[in-house]
């Protein structure tokens, strides 16, 4: 159920983890990949040498568990193709077994259509994922005709860095600058995780050297969230909001969602203490503060729907997601509105209104692998004696 909600609903932009001093960094040289098995588009007799200067190389790393590296593999793919003649080779490196990736990739078959190979003993994963800092997949490393790490990132985000990089106008050394900033980033996170009060010097010294790389600011944003630190978050939110006019709605969006927070975790203690004066004023805030956010509100009417008595709060529950509703752009949400009121209903004991509104809210989702994922999901929060019931009527 928790990833489930971390998967389709939890909050926004805070995305950058934050690890210690890197061993390795940006514009270092790449290491030779240690490869157990080739799986497909490379053999043993004619391996991938990243390292040679022939080409440019793009070691992605991925997992067949891992849903954001599914959705990036026909992206992989398109980039694969469109730098072929260019001299550009991807590799996926995964750390599973043969008997696990080899199935998966001939399912993926065209979707998939770059060189993949398996780990040897976690080693490559060292030499690149660890050296660098890096702890979530997927992750790309592009590597240029020198042989360099260019570039490290989401391959979602690596379109534009490896365009330059192909190009050849692309300012590694403005690269390698970044990358030092992630390290004192890093380094300044952990300040503020032990509570050192130089903590808000670093800050200070850090939003000087960072200026206007929104990139650089969001990483901030994250650690000082992360430690709770809202007066410094909102110093280095508003030097995220005059880099230009997108970032300037995602802090809005932050905000929202921070106050969002806040809110929730009064909502809640407020419930736990059966307190009905707190919660009216509460369920007011709520509605006034998150008007014409549609994530917003389907996500507090989905958290608070988990929590306690239902049936006591379905009223302001629907009347979050009815919000929700009015807002453009709230029937492409995936999942939107009515899949949250099925859940909220099924939480609530009506069956039948959850019938309808999971129904509804499934049949405008045209992607079959995120529409069974949602309807397993449903199913599973039906009363356990509904789903007794299907189940006998279904023998």
């Amino acid at each position: 159920m928790k990833k489930f909600y971390s998967l389709c609903i939890a909050a926004l932009v805070l995305s950058m983890s934050l690890t210690g001093a890197l061993a390795d960094k940006v514009g270092d040289k790449a290491k030779p990949l240690n490869i157990s098995e080739w799986v497909k588009g490379a053999t043993a007799e004619a391996p991938v040498n990243v390292t040679d200067g022939k080409n440019f190389y793009v070691v992605e790393f991925w997992a067949t568990w891992c849903g954001p590296c599914k959705t990036s593999i026909p992206h992989l793919t398109e980039l694969q193709k469109k730098y072929k003649e260019k001299g550009v080779v991807f590799v996926g490196v995964s750390n599973e077994t043969m008997e696990k990736v080899k199935p998966f990739v001939e399912e993926q078959a065209e979707k998939m259509d770059y060189i993949v190979a398996l780990d040897k003993e976690n080693l490559t994963n060292k030499d690149y994922m660890k050296a660098y800092g890096q702890n979530g997949i997927p992750c790309a490393f592009v590597i240029n005709k020198k042989g360099q790490i260019a570039w490290v990132g989401h391959p979602m985000m690596m379109d534009k860095p490896l365009e330059q990089i192909v190009a050849g106008t692309y300012d590694l050394e403005a690269a390698i600058k970044a990358d030092e900033m992630r390290s004192k980033i890093s380094d300044f996170s952990t300040l503020l995780k032990e509570k050192d009060p130089k903590a808000k010097e670093a800050a200070d010294a850090l939003l000087k050297d960072i200026g206007k790389n929104a990139e650089l600011l969001r990483q901030m944003v994250d650690a000082c969230y992360t430690a709770g630190e809202y007066d410094l978050l909102n110093k280095v939110l508003d030097q995220l909001a005059s880099v230009d006019d997108a970032s300037a709605k995602q802090v809005k969006s932050i905000r929202t969602q921070i106050e969002s927070r806040q809110l929730s975790s009064k909502y809640k203690a407020a419930l736990d203490a059966k307190d009905e004066a707190a919660l009216k004023s509460l369920q007011k805030d709520v509605l006034e503060k998150l008007k014409g956010d549609a994530r917003g509100l389907t996500s507090f009417a989905y958290e608070m729907g988990m929590q306690g008595d239902v049936k006591a709060q379905l009223s302001f529950l629907l009347s979050l997601l009815d919000e929700a509703d009015k807002v453009e752009g709230a029937a492409k949400m995936m999942p939107g509105p009515d899949f949250f009121r099925a859940v909220i209903y099924y939480r609530a004991g009506e069956i039948a209104k959850g019938d309808a509104s999971g129904d509804k809210a499934l049949s405008t989702i045209t992607n079959q692998a995120m529409k069974t994922q949602l309807s397993d999901y449903l199913k599973n929060m039906k009363p356990v004696e509904e789903k007794k019931a299907e189940e006998k009527k279904a023998e």
